[in-house]
């Protein structure tokens, strides 16, 4: 179901990472950039996170609530910052599956899958340890680059986590909002947006407040000191 925007987001000026490494004939060479790092955002259709859950979801960061399975996402895949309004996630859909519990790495399962949609954003402050991805250390402290906080309200936690595990990790596919099952509530305010929902899948898709999305390859540096090249997302708002 598309859901009509209640007018754009604040404006905001999105700014490019300040340091990738680039592959250049097999040779890394880094370029550094005289910019903050702030508001590059790492969006991609697939890939490993970890996931917790959460309570008191009825005034979500893209300030529109829903009946089905929602869950907040990391701020660096969110599209925006606390105070600015929705971001490119939300609306979107996608597939959760649990593969393994860092605290109890004994435990092997069952795990569950769920289909969410993402109404709300897991800011860095005060979430680092899950949630504290920024460009320039794009890994949380589990080792993924993304983080869902599943809301326990609309019933998508106890669906997720076996009985006594309450964080995980696993991994996420977006897929098309056809397949999640649930309904929109109504704008909580004027600026209210879950456009994604009707938006092509990342990377290519543009949902809220992003006018432009340019990628580029760097680096990073796993805990184990081995290294793999992945992309950046970097959203632009002119």
């Amino acid at each position: 179901m598309q859901h009509a925007c209640n007018g754009p987001p604040p404006k905001k000026k999105l700014i490019k990472p300040s340091e990738f490494l680039y592959a250049v004939f097999g040779i890394a060479i880094t370029v550094s950039l005289t910019v903050m790092t702030v508001r590059g955002y790492l969006q991609l259709p697939s890939g490993n996170t970890s996931f917790t859950q959460y309570s008191g979801c009825g005034s979500p960061a893209c300030g529109v609530t829903a009946t089905g399975f929602t869950a907040a996402i990391n701020q660096l895949a969110f599209g925006s910052v606390p105070g600015l309004g929705a971001g490119d996630a939300c609306g979107r859909c996608f597939a959760l599956t649990g593969a393994a519990d860092p605290y109890s790495p004994a435990f092997t399962g069952p795990f569950n899958s769920i289909i969410v949609k993402v109404t709300d954003m897991c800011p860095v402050e005060g979430n680092e340890q899950w949630c504290g991805q920024t460009t320039s250390d794009p890994i949380n402290s589990f080792g993924t680059e993304f983080h869902f906080d599943i809301c326990e309200d609309t019933g998508g936690a106890s669906a997720f986590f076996p009985s006594g595990h309450t964080a995980l990790t696993g991994s996420f596919v977006e897929v098309s909002c056809s397949e999640w099952s649930g309904s929109d509530g109504s704008d909580l305010w004027n600026g209210a947006c879950i456009s994604g929902e009707s938006a092509a899948l990342w990377p290519g898709g543009l949902g809220v407040g992003i006018k432009e999305r340019r990628f580029e390859s760097f680096k990073k540096t796993r805990s184990d000191s081995s290294s793999e090249s992945s992309w950046i997302w970097a959203a632009w708002d002119y």
